[in-house]
C-alpha cells in the first residue's frame, strides 16, 4: 500500500500519472463514482471504457499510486483522487461521467444497498445542485435502516459506514444525517466516534444520537463474597439487569455509601468483569457513616493515627499514595502494590509502605512536597511503625524475634534491636509516647518504652493466646490486644516503662523479664470476651471505648478502662480493619456492601455482595436449591423471550420431545446459550410397559448432557425402576433430580406455615430415590397462594404461559419473579414467620447479607389493615415497595416499630426493609449527564 497523497497534490499526482501511464487514468476515471472495484467491477471497466487495453493494465492500476488499498475482493481509490478524478470529468466530459454513471448501476445492481446508497451520494454530490439535509437523508435511509436492524448485518453497516462514509463528497459527509449516521453505526460497534465527530456536538446531543441504536441488553450480576461479577451475555446462576446499548453497554457503578464516587464500566458482547469491592469509610464510634470511599476492581488499604492518615489505591495498573497530614492532602504514585503501611503519630509527618519492591519512606516538607526515597529490602518485615528514642525519630521494623530500630527510615542505619523470645507478629508504635508494643507468635506482648529516664524499659506479658489485634493510645501509653479466644486484655499507661514503678512488684522491670499466666496480671485486666477474635482494634479514650473489627459487618465496642459485655453496631460491609481518628472518630476499611449499578437510560440496580449459605441438606445440588424453572408446554414449546429477566434459572423440557429430535437439541442449545439448566421430564411408566425402555430414554438424556431429571407423579413410580434408576444416577452425580408434588399439601394458608418436603415425600426417608421436592405453580392458582409460595426459600417451577400469556394482560405473577431475581434474601436468605394481627393476612420476612424483605399476602375476599412489627426499626427506617408495576411506595413505621399496611383483597405486597441510619447518598447530578461547561 502507498502513503496517502495531500489533497493538495491530487492533481499533480493525476497529471503526473497521465503524462506516463494515460491507459491507468482511463480505467481510473471509470471506477470514480463506484464505492469499490471488485475484480468483475474492474474487468469490465476495462472492456468498456479501455477495450484496446490488455489485462496487465489492471495489475498496473492496482499498484499505482492512484489505490489506497487493493486485495483479491475489491479495489479501493484515495478518496481524494477519486474526488479530483470526477470534478474532471463534470467540468470537461460529462458525456463520459454519464456512462461511467450507467455503467456502475448496471454493475452493482445486485450490491447491498449500503453500495448502492453510497453511489447514489456520489453521483448527486457530482452533478446536481448542493444536496439539502432532507435529501442526503433520503438517500441515506436504507443506512439507517440497516444500522437500526436487529440482526448480524447492523455491525457489518456499522464498519462500512465508518469506513466509506468519510468518503462522500464534503458537502455530504459533513452534513448532519451523515454525522448522525457515523455515531450511529461507531455506537453500534460499542467504540467512541471518531474525534472529528466529537467536536461538532455537545454531550447531550451525542448521548441522544447513541440511545437511537440501543436496545435491551441483558447483563448478568453475580454477587461474590468480597464484590460483583459482571458478564454479558449472563453467567449462570447470575442476576439478570435489563440495560440499555447496542455493541456497548456502559455502566455506572458505585459503592452505596455517603460520599463515594460513580466508576465507569464499558461491557461488549462476549466479556465479563470480576469487580472486588474495597471500603475505606469515616465514621463514628455509634457506626454512623460520614464519608466513604469505594474501590470497584482496585483495592485499599488505610493507615490512621489522629489527625494523620494515608491510604493506598490500587486501581487500573496504578499504584497512588495519598497523605493527609490534617492541613493538606499529597498524591505519591508508587511502583508496586503495598502490603504493609504505617503514617506516625508526631513529629516530622512520615509515612512507611513496604511493598514487593522494599522499603518506600515518603516524608512530608512544610511546603507540601514530598520526598520520597526507596530502600532495598533483604528480608520482608512482618510489621512497620514509627516511634522514637530520647535522641531521634525511628522506623521499626519487625524480622523474625527482632524489631530494629533504624534512623531516617533507612535499613543500613541500625540503631538498636529489640529482642523477643517468638517472631514477630504484630507492632504497635507511638512517637508521642515513644512507646513500641510487640506481639509474638507465643502469645506474649511486650512493650518497650524507648524515651526513660534511665535508658530502654520493657514490661511483657503472656495471657496465652495467640495475639490477633494490637493498639494503643499515645497520650496515655496504654495498650490494648486481642487473643484468638476472642478475650480483650488492656495495660493502662501506669504499666509501661517511664511509670513502671506502679508494675506488678515481683516485675524486673530493668530487664525486661515479665512472664504471667491469663487473666489480670499486674496492671493487665481482663476487658471482656469477643464472640470472634479481632483483626483489628481501636482505643478511644475520649469516648471511652475500646473498637474491634472481626471481618464482618458490625463493629464490637468495649467500655473503657473498665471493659464489661461487649455491645454491637452493624456496618454496611464487612470490616477487616479500624483506626481511631481525632475527634472520636474511626476510620475503618474492609470489603463488600451494598453496590448501586445504573444503566445510561436511568435505571438502577441495588445489590449487596454477600456470600451464598451452604445446602441446608445433600438432596440436589446447590444451585437447584432457590432455582425457578420453566415449564414448557408440550406443544410449541419454546422458550418465551426474555426469560431470565424474571429470575428463570432452568426450564424443564416436556417429556414427549424426544432426546435425538432436532426439537430437542434447537431447546437444549439455546438454553445453553441463555445460560440457562435444562431438567428433562420423565412421565412414569404405563402397566405392562418395560422398565428398560424408560431406562434407556433415561440414559440417553443424561448422556446429552442434561442438569437433571424431572420426575413427574412421583406417587407412580414403582419401587424397583425408581432403584434401578438410581444405580444410573450414580454415574452422573451431578445431575438434579426434581420431583413434582402439589406444593399446597403443607402449606396451610393463612395458619400454620409449615416448611419442608411434602408430608408423603417426608414419611418415606428410606425411598430409593431421594427427590429434590418443586413447589408447582399450576395455571389456575389463586394468585395468594402464588405470592406465598414465591416468597418462601426452596425449588420453583411456573409454566410458560404465565411469562408469555396468548392474548392475555400480563400475569400478576411476572412482577413477583423479577422482584424474587432481584433480591438476594429472596433467594438465599433464611425464612421467619411474622405476626401481623390478622388471622388473614400471612407476613414472611427473608433476611440475607444485610438485605431484609418482607412478603405480606391478604388471602380475605375484603380488603385489610394489618400491622407489623419490626423489632429492629429505628428512626430511619424505610419499607420500599417492590413487585409493584406503578412507581415503588414506601412506608414508615410508628414510634412504637409498628408499621401499617393496608391489603386489597387477595392482593400481596413485599417491601424492601431499609433500617440504614446512614445519611443519604449524594445525588448532585444524572451520573450519565454531560459535564458542565
Amino acid at each position: 500500500m502507498t502513503a496517502a497523497p495531500e489533497r493538495s497534490s491530487a492533481y499533480r499526482l493525476i497529471t503526473e500519472q497521465r503524462r506516463h501511464h494515460p491507459d491507468v487514468i482511463r480505467l481510473a476515471r471509470s471506477l470514480c463514482l463506484a464505492a469499490q472495484a471488485e475484480p468483475y467491477f474492474l474487468r469490465g471497466a476495462r472492456l468498456r471504457f479501455v477495450p484496446d487495453s490488455g489485462a496487465g493494465l489492471e495489475a498496473r492500476l492496482c499498484f499505482s499510486p492512484l489505490v489506497e488499498a487493493a486485495d483479491s475482493h475489491a479495489l479501493v481509490l484515495y478518496p481524494e483522487v477519486s474526488a479530483e478524478l470526477r470534478r474532471q470529468l463534470s467540468d470537461h466530459d460529462p458525456d463520459l461521467l454519464g456512462s461511467v454513471r450507467d455503467f456502475t448501476l448496471g454493475a452493482h445492481r445486485c450490491a447491498p444497498p449500503l453500495v448502492r446508497g453510497f453511489e447514489d451520494l456520489l453521483w448527486s454530490a457530482t452533478t446536481g445542485p448542493r444536496l439539502t439535509d432532507a435529501g442526503i437523508e433520503r438517500t441515506l435511509t436504507p443506512l439507517f435502516r440497516q444500522v437500526l436492524a436487529e440482526n448480524g448485518t447492523a455491525a457489518e453497516a456499522g464498519r462500512w459506514i465508518l469506513r466509506f462514509l468519510p468518503r462522500l463528497p464534503e458537502a455530504v459527509r459533513e452534513s448532519l444525517p451523515a454525522w448522525r449516521l457515523q455515531v450511529m453505526a461507531a455506537e453500534r460497534l460499542g467504540m467512541e466516534p471518531p474525534s472529528a465527530l466529537v467536536t461538532r456536538a455537545d454531550a447531550e446531543e451525542i448521548r441522544a444520537v447513541r440511545a437511537l441504536v440501543h436496545t435491551e441488553v441483558d447483563i448478568g450480576v453475580r454477587a461474590v463474597a468480597d464484590g460483583l461479577v459482571i458478564s454479558r451475555p449472563p453467567e449462570r446462576d447470575a442476576l439478570v439487569c435489563g440495560a440499555s446499548g447496542a455493541g456497548r453497554v456502559r455502566l455506572r457503578l458505585r459503592g452505596a455509601l455517603p460520599g463515594t464516587r460513580w466508576h465507569e464500566l464499558d461491557l461488549h458482547d462476549g466479556e465479563h468483569a470480576a469487580l472486588n469491592l474495597s471500603v475505606a469509610a469515616e465514621v463514628r464510634a455509634d457506626g454512623t457513616l460520614l464519608a466513604a470511599q469505594t474501590e470497584l476492581g482496585g483495592a485499599l488499604l488505610c493507615a490512621r493515627t489522629g489527625h494523620r492518615a494515608a491510604a493506598v489505591t490500587v486501581a487500573d495498573g496504578r499504584t497512588v499514595l495519598r497523605i493527609d497530614d490534617g492541613e493538606s492532602v499529597l498524591s505519591v504514585e508508587l511502583p508496586d502494590q503495598p502490603r504493609l503501611l504505617t503514617v506516625a503519630d508526631a513529629g516530622p509527618a512520615a509515612t512507611a509502605v513496604v511493598s514487593g519492591k522494599g522499603l518506600h519512606v515518603v516524608t512530608t516538607a512544610v511546603d507540601g512536597t514530598a520526598d520520597t526515597v526507596l530502600h532495598p529490602l533483604s528480608v520482608q518485615p512482618t510489621a512497620v511503625g514509627w516511634s522514637r528514642t530520647a535522641e531521634r525519630g525511628v522506623l521499626c521494623l519487625a524480622t523474625g524475634t527482632d524489631v530494629l530500630l533504624v534512623d531516617d527510615g533507612d535499613p543500613d542505619r541500625t540503631l538498636r534491636t529489640l529482642s523477643h523470645p517468638a517472631p514477630v507478629v504484630q507492632l504497635w508504635c507511638s512517637v508521642r509516647a515513644a512507646l513500641v508494643a510487640a506481639a509474638d507468635a507465643s502469645g506474649g506482648v511486650t512493650v518497650h518504652d524507648l524515651a526513660p529516664p534511665h535508658g530502654n524499659e520493657a514490661v511483657r506479658w503472656h495471657p496465652g493466646a495467640g495475639v490477633t489485634a494490637l493498639c494503643g493510645d499515645p497520650r496515655s501509653g496504654a495498650v490494648v490486644w486481642g487473643a484468638a479466644d476472642g478475650c480483650v486484655y488492656g495495660a493502662p499507661g501506669s504499666a509501661t516503662g517511664g511509670s513502671a514503678g506502679s508494675a506488678d512488684p515481683a516485675t524486673d522491670v530493668s530487664s525486661g523479664t515479665t512472664d504471667s499466666s491469663s487473666g489480670a496480671v499486674g496492671d493487665v485486666a481482663l476487658l471482656g470476651v469477643l464472640p470472634a477474635p479481632a483483626s483489628s482494634l481501636a482505643l478511644l479514650p475520649e469516648a471511652g471505648l475500646i473498637v474491634a473489627a472481626d471481618g464482618s459487618d458490625r463493629l464490637l465496642r468495649l467500655a473503657w478502662p473498665e471493659g464489661g459485655a461487649v455491645t454491637t453496631v452493624p456496618m454496611p460491609f464487612r470490616v477487616r480493619e479500624v483506626h481511631p481518628a481525632a475527634g472520636g472518630l474511626l476510620l475503618v476499611s474492609g470489603h463488600g456492601g451494598a453496590v448501586e449499578i445504573r444503566a445510561a437510560d436511568g435505571r438502577s440496580h441495588l445489590l449487596t455482595p454477600g456470600p451464598v449459605p451452604s445446602p441446608p441438606d445433600a438432596d440436589g445440588p446447590g444451585w437447584l436449591r432457590d432455582s425457578v424453572g420453566v415449564v414448557l408446554p408440550v406443544r410449541n414449546a419454546v422458550l418465551p423471550p426474555g426469560i431470565r429477566r424474571w429470575g428463570i434459572t432452568h426450564v424443564c423440557l416436556p417429556a414427549a420431545l424426544a432426546p435425538d429430535s432436532e426439537e430437542f437439541a434447537a431447546l437444549l442449545t439455546r438454553s445453553r446459550e441463555l445460560g440457562l439448566r435444562v431438567l428433562a421430564e420423565l412421565h412414569p411408566p404405563d402397566e405392562g410397559s418395560p422398565y428398560g425402555e424408560l431406562l434407556s430414554r433415561a440414559y440417553d438424556l443424561l448422556e446429552e448432557p442434561i442438569d437433571g431429571l424431572r420426575l413427574s407423579d412421583t406417587d407412580r413410580w414403582p419401587t424397583p425402576l425408581l432403584t434401578r434408576l438410581r444405580h444410573l444416577l450414580d454415574a452422573y452425580p451431578q445431575t438434579a433430580v426434581v420431583t413434582t408434588a402439589t406444593a399446597l399439601l403443607h402449606l396451610d394458608i393463612p395458619g400454620h406455615l409449615s416448611l419442608g418436603p411434602p408430608p408423603e415425600l417426608a414419611a418415606a426417608p428410606t425411598a430409593p430415590l431421594p427427590p429434590y421436592p418443586a413447589w408447582v405453580l399450576p395455571d389456575g392458582l389463586p394468585q395468594p397462594q402464588v405470592a406465598v409460595l414465591l416468597a418462601l426459600p426452596g425449588c420453583h417451577e411456573v409454566p410458560a404461559s404465565v411469562l408469555a400469556p396468548d392474548g392475555q394482560a400480563a400475569s400478576v405473577v411476572r412482577p413477583l419473579l423479577a422482584a424474587r431475581a432481584g433480591q438476594l434474601a429472596l433467594r438465599h436468605g433464611g425464612v421467619e414467620r411474622v405476626p401481623t394481627g390478622v388471622a388473614e393476612v400471612t407476613a414472611v420476612r427473608r433476611d440475607h447479607a444485610g438485605q431484609t424483605v418482607l412478603c405480606l399476602t391478604n388471602t380475605a375476599d375484603i380488603p385489610v389493615t394489618a400491622r407489623v412489627p419490626l423489632p429492629d426499626a429505628t428512626a430511619a427506617t424505610e419499607l420500599i415497595e417492590i413487585a409493584h408495576d406503578a412507581s415503588p411506595r414506601a412506608l414508615r413505621p410508628a414510634a412504637d416499630g409498628l408499621v401499617t399496611v393496608e391489603l386489597d383483597a387477595g392482593r400481596t405486597r413485599w417491601f424492601r426493609v431499609r433500617t440504614d441510619t446512614h445519611p443519604p447518598l449524594d445525588e448532585p447530578t444524572d451520573p450519565f449527564a454531560p459535564p458542565a461547561r
